[in-house]
């Protein structure tokens, strides 16, 4: 259940949002979408793989965990990444689309009043000052909402190149755990590092101009991150009784 509205400093001049990280906030989550401006800081910690879109087309999505709800990257209220997807950082809030007098569609920051980060009492970040102007911290959301939604649209133009030229594969990785347990991980494709060696050199200097080239080698280069999350998962399991 959701319970949106559009943000304004009147009715939610006392809301407050908790922005410690916890899976009791919703980042119990196992993979999550991923947009090409954050490729640099994300795939430092995180595989990117992509995932079929319920729209058609493929989403990157980084990969936290094996298991759903299983966030490697979240302990005790802690993250051990060096940063967090965008996807969770913005937290109950959105960019909506609502009509205006004349029919037009105008984006209007919104928040879901029913999502467990949102707080009534003195816990958490204020959104409005006293005399009804944004905090800092508003602002910054407003900020990563504007690179989110214009980002949207870039990384759905990276995907369907990709598509395009035939780079995508279908994967299933098959992991075996120190203890003899095995993990999965399904439903996800990768970039074939076959096929971007087989590209014309007229292919790559267009993956360059369209500034596809360096997102493509972050999400090849960030398949070493497995090894962290097979060593993440197995630290978990030997502090489990």
């Amino acid at each position: 259940m959701t319970d949106l509205q559009i943000l304004n400093n009147v009715d939610h001049k006392d809301i407050r949002v908790i922005n410690t990280p916890g899976v009791e906030y919703g980042d119990g989550l196992h993979s999550c979408p991923a947009y090409l401006f954050e490729f640099r800081d994300l795939q430092a910690d995180f595989p990117i793989l992509l995932q079929e879109s319920s729209e058609g087309g493929f989403i990157p999505v980084v990969i936290m965990g094996f298991e759903s709800q299983e966030n490697l990257f979240l302990e005790n209220c802690e993250w051990l990444g060096l940063t967090r997807p965008a996807f969770l950082r913005r937290g109950p809030f959105l960019i909506g689309q609502h009509a205006v007098e004349d029919g037009e569609q105008v984006r209007l920051l919104s928040i879901d009043l029913a999502h467990p980060r949102v707080s009534q009492g003195d816990v958490g970040e204020a959104l409005f000052q006293p005399l009804g102007g944004r905090t800092d911290y508003l602002e910054q959301i407003a900020d990563l909402l504007e690179m989110i939604h214009e980002g949207a649209e870039r990384t759905k133009r990276f995907t369907q190149c990709l598509a395009k030229w035939q780079l995508i594969e279908s994967v299933t990785m098959d992991i075996t755990l120190r203890d003899g347990s095995k993990n999965q991980l399904l439903g996800y494709s990768a970039v074939n590092e076959d096929a971007v060696r087989g590209l014309s050199g007229e292919q790559l200097a267009t993956l360059a101009s369209e500034g596809f080239l360096m997102p493509l080698f972050m999400m090849l280069g960030s398949m070493s991150n497995l090894r962290r999350l097979i060593d993440l998962k197995e630290k978990r399991q030997s502090r489990t009784p």
